[in-house]
């Protein structure tokens, strides 16, 4: 449940209103897929992370945050910079709706896809110099001065190429290159996000933006391989506290007045069993496959999956059609109630479009905490993963709930805000940095 906002409000303490009324340069770290406990109980799981600690000594900090449908990497950044439901902002999965595979599972990379005004573009339009390293859905992104998009990877000649001729202005990344080294990194670890990091804090230094935004993605992929908590994710945490404190540092030297904010998209779930509900479908006859250039391919379809990690929306050609909407809601029933397949719920278009998800989804399945979705013309059905991770699942599951850190001139000390609502937090970027975002109704976590 979310805190009144009345409680909230309290959490930056200025003070005169001579400086509430300025704005401040506001630094967004996205750890992707921290959970907050990462933080909040790292001395209980003996994890040694001294600069996130700080956040909560030293700031301001959410128990918990409550995410968008699906918990994934895309639509939680845009709603991030957007402060609404991925079904108004239109970024709604990482990947695109492809039954016919021509885009080849292609993902929602260009902020022109993007339906509502962002906090870069806003800040930009307002003067302020915006830089971004890495954020999802920024390729192309108008107010962003400084830009590195995201494009996953980055780890050849040509990726770094292509990096080079998206990011602007042009030819500035080629120039801190020559610095820097190449914008390639030869995994997407923590290597990665050292390389990320060198880059980040060379613009902060250099370039002293007003807005900053970060995407780190470590954690990620060390809880997707060996799930939340293990060994590895600890460790590799532990070394993002240092690129963290390292970044922290650079901000602080924009200017005194600079405000840190460490955000996540999503938390994790230890999963065990992957499950191909493409199978049932192909076997009712919804999709019909073919011979083609890379095996089998889809010849015809009136009922799709669209998987995104622990759960999947189900798409009809035709909305119209009550028969095939029947005969799916018929499977699903029936699939549910063999524990074999791993179902926990199935919505209905009207209870998805009261939390925001997919708005031309006809059902959205989601798996039991233990199990992840598959999507493939052939193979078993169930695959054992053991001691993986997950995310995707709805968000109202606790361990599902994202991050949010704060600290900086102003924020009020050891703060609690107890468990908050993601769209909350662009609003409060935006009234940091004496901007408006309109489309964004969620109550502010600041005073204004």
């Amino acid at each position: 449940m979310l805190k009144p906002c009345s409680l909230l409000l309290s959490i930056l303490c200025l003070a005169t209103p001579q400086a509430q009324a300025r704005p401040k340069t506001v630094v967004v770290i996205s750890v992707d897929g921290l959970r907050p406990d990462y933080v909040t109980e790292a001395e209980k799981r003996g994890l040694v992370v001294p600069h996130l600690r700080r956040f909560i000594t030293d700031g301001a900090y959410a128990e918990g945050v409550i995410g968008v449908v699906p918990t994934v990497t895309y639509p939680s950044h845009t709603t991030l910079m957007t402060g609404v439901w991925p079904s108004q902002h239109g970024i709604v999965a990482n990947t695109t709706f492809d039954p016919l595979h021509h885009n080849l599972d292609g993902w929602y990379r260009f902020a022109s896809e993007i339906k509502v005004p962002t906090l870069w573009q806003t800040a930009g339009d307002a003067g302020i110099v915006v830089a971004s390293v890495g954020w999802p859905v920024t390729v192309g992104a108008q107010g962003v001065t400084y830009l590195i998009p995201e494009l996953w990877g980055e780890q050849t000649d040509e990726d770094r190429l292509l990096m080079e001729s998206l990011s602007r202005p042009t030819g500035w990344l080629q120039k801190m290159e020559q610095q820097l080294g190449p914008y390639r990194s030869d995994s997407d670890g923590i290597g990665n996000d050292e390389m990320r990091t060198r880059f980040s804090v060379a613009i902060l230094k250099e370039k002293k933006p007003g807005f900053m935004m970060i995407h780190l993605g470590a954690m990620d992929h060390a809880q997707h391989a060996t799930g939340p908590f293990s060994d590895e994710s600890n460790r590799i945490l532990v070394e993002m506290d240092k690129l963290i404190g390292e970044i922290e540092d650079a901000a602080k030297s924009v200017g005194p007045d600079a405000v840190v904010v460490i955000v996540s998209d999503h938390g994790f779930v230890r999963t065990d069993y992957r499950v191909n509900l493409m199978l049932p479908f192909l076997e009712a006859g919804l999709v019909k496959t073919g011979a083609g250039n890379r095996g089998a391919s889809v010849v015809s379809w009136d009922a799709m999956l669209w998987p995104d990690g622990g759960s999947a929306a189900v798409v009809l050609r035709d909305p119209e059609d009550v028969a095939t909407r029947q005969k799916v809601a018929d499977l699903l029933k029936k699939l549910q109630a063999d524990p074999t397949y791993g179902i926990n719920r199935v919505l209905t278009q009207p209870e998805i479009e009261k939390i925001g998800g997919f708005p031309t989804a006809a059902f959205l399945i989601e798996m039991k905490q233990d199990y992840q979705v598959k999507s493939a013309f052939s193979g078993p059905l169930i695959e054992k993963v053991p001691s993986t991770g997950m995310h995707g699942y709805l968000p109202d599951n606790p361990e599902l709930r994202s991050s949010f850190f704060i600290e900086g001139e102003g924020i009020a000390h050891g703060k609690n805000l107890g468990v908050i609502d993601m769209r909350q937090i662009a609003p409060t970027l935006a009234t940091l940095l004496g901007v408006k975002l309109p489309v964004a109704q969620a109550p502010l976590l600041i005073g204004k």
